[in-house]
């Protein structure tokens, strides 16, 4: 192929990276604080939990914790999990979010405790 006709191309390619380097350069930096989220500390108020409430039917046996998804191994007969998080709480029914004792539910955070029906609240952290 003829040189001559590469040269629009190759111009195009050129000027492309310069506006990519040029738009980094001239984009704010984060600082580091901003970058980062905040880490809870220990004089951070813990969340308000509601008293427990009628029969308690079902039991937590197991519990797994990820980021963004919490596993539930439970005996007994529940119809809700209530799953508390610091970005809000959400209620997970059992019939959608598993079946045979396993459940996983997915959160918007990491999860700090989770209740089933009406029993006590157990505390993730």
């Amino acid at each position: 192929m003829d040189d001559r006709r590469l040269n629009p191309l190759r111009l195009l390619i050129v000027l492309g990276i310069a506006v990519y380097f040029g738009v980094l350069l001239t984009a704010p930096e984060q600082t580091p604080q901003q970058a980062q989220a905040p880490v809870p500390t220990a004089s951070s108020p813990a969340p308000l939990l509601p008293a427990h409430t009628g029969p308690c039917t079902a039991q937590i046996e197991q519990v797994g914790i990820g980021n963004y998804e919490l596993r539930l191994q439970i005996s007994g007969a529940a119809e809700r999990i209530l799953v508390y998080t610091d970005q809000g709480n959400l209620t997970a029914s059992t019939t959608q979010a598993g079946s045979a004792g396993v459940y996983r539910v997915r959160t918007p955070g990491p999860a700090t405790a989770v209740q089933l029906d009406g029993c006590p609240v157990l505390n993730l952290r």
